[in-house]
This record gives structure tokens, sequence and C-alpha cells, in this order.
């Protein structure tokens, strides 16, 4: 894994990975995104959530586990 990345400075065609907002099992997601993720909000637990789309669907990432895993070129 690269670059550590935030909402802010994810654009689309970058593939991030991220664990699952919510998910008990840590779930961890792979992603080519299609467009600029925006925020999720914060949850109840107190940390920041990022919405990220790869053009089929949307996925709702805790923010401070998103890594870029390749930047778009």
């Amino acid at each position: 894994m690269s670059d550590s990345g935030t909402a802010l400075d994810l654009k689309a065609g970058d593939l991030v990975e991220g664990a699952v907002a919510g998910s008990t099992a840590g779930t961890v997601l792979r992603r080519r995104l299609d467009r600029e993720p925006w925020s999720g909000g914060t949850g109840s637990d107190g940390r920041e959530r990022t919405v990220v789309s790869d053009g089929t669907g949307v996925d709702m990432l805790y923010t401070d586990t998103i890594q870029v895993i390749e930047r778009a070129h």
C-alpha cells in the first residue's frame, strides 16, 4: 500500500482500500473510484466516514483506514 488518503485528496481513477464502516467483521474493500468521494459524516462511534463510488454502487468506509493503492494517471 502506498499513501494514506483522505476524502479531500482522492480523485476519480484512484484505486483505494479501506474498512467498511459499521462492519463488525472488519471487512476491507478495494475500489477504483469513478468520482471524487464525499463525506459520510461522523458515526455514533465518533469515527469519520467517507462514501466512495466505483460506478456500480457506493460504499461507506472509515476515513482513517483508507489507503491509496494506485493513483490515477
